[in-house]
């Protein structure tokens, strides 16, 4: 299931263009998947209980990048790693202003990292 953005949406995103990078959101917004699964499923029907309430878990993918994925098991800062390293590894996107810990307070490297985490609170309140 593709996640689809209404106008509201866009035009709060283009609002607060000085806080993120919209090139990167838009990167990652076009690509991520989701989708929702009961883990009950492979059980079988021994585990059937009364009360029982089966467990689903979403998971998210990348379209081009399946094996940088994540799930509503992990936290937010294993879900902004998994996302830093695709952009760094796979795309260009990152430059040399990422990189170093004389960095860290570099403009660009926090609008990047503003961005990231912009993008999962997004994707997990859906």
């Amino acid at each position: 299931m593709n996640v689809i953005l209404n106008e509201e949406e866009k035009n709060e995103i283009s609002s607060q263009d000085g806080e993120f990078d919209s090139g990167i959101l838009n990167f990652l917004m076009r690509r991520i998947k989701k989708e929702t699964r009961n883990i009950h499923q492979g059980f079988g029907t021994n585990y059937e209980f009364e009360d029982f309430e089966p467990l689903n878990v979403t998971e998210y993918t990348f379209e081009e990048f399946p094996s940088y994925g994540f799930n509503t098991f992990n936290n937010k800062k294993q879900m902004e790693y998994k996302i830093v390293e695709m952009l760094v590894e796979e795309t260009d996107m990152v430059g040399e202003w990422f990189f170093g810990p004389h960095n860290v307070n570099n403009p660009e490297r926090q609008k990047f990292i503003r961005t990231i985490r912009k993008f999962i609170n997004f994707i997990l309140t859906d």
